[in-house]
């Protein structure tokens, strides 16, 4: 799919703003800056179409894109530690809500770092998604951050974690993945 004509629709800051989904989904999680803009900005070949900031914690709304006959969602980073109580409530609030909505998501592509390992905020939002259903595929962003030997240990680390679910290797900077993500995309996309 050739994602090239996409517009940023709107943010969403409550679950009760949320449009109804009357368009397949593909929806983008991940921890704060763990580079989910960086990825979408990559996917639909724009450099700020996603806002992209260098501090956890900016993406507080779900953003929607519009591509050909898909929406492309940007959900709000989860595990930043520095945001009060009640913003905290409010993140998950809106999430729970656009999970627990009548959504058409066909993806969510779980954004994890590829340096590290599996966090509990991860691994409490890939038991979220495997509780609710959703079809998900891994992609290891900032992959460019480690030398060859490093990636692929950290690759191997990964595959063996998510033993039956797509892992894709990928990098911002270098567009390392971008064609192997696109074309895993064409098969929720048609």
């Amino acid at each position: 799919m050739n994602f090239n004509n996409a517009v940023f629709l709107a943010s969403y800051g409550t679950a009760g703003q949320l449009p109804e989904s009357v368009l397949p989904e593909i929806c983008f999680s991940g921890r704060s800056n763990v580079g989910k803009s960086s990825l979408i900005n990559k996917l639909l070949g724009r450099k700020a179409i996603a806002r992209v900031s260098s501090t956890p914690g900016k993406t507080t709304t779900i953003n929607f894109f519009k591509a050909a006959d898909i929406y492309l969602v940007d959900l709000p980073g989860y595990g930043y530690a520095k945001v009060s109580a009640t913003e905290r409530a409010r993140w998950d609030s809106l999430m729970n809500g656009y999970f627990s909505g009548k959504r058409n998501i066909k993806l969510c592509l779980q954004l994890l770092d590829a340096r590290r390992t599996l966090s509990g905020d991860d691994e409490r939002m890939v038991e979220f998604l495997k509780g609710r259903n959703v079809p998900f595929a891994v992609v290891l962003t900032k992959c460019d951050k480690l030398n060859k030997t490093e990636l692929t240990a950290q690759i191997n680390y990964w595959q063996a974690l998510f033993k039956d679910i797509p892992v894709f290797p990928f990098s911002a900077l270098k567009g390392t993945g971008k064609e192997e993500i696109l074309n895993f995309l064409d098969d929720y996309t048609e």
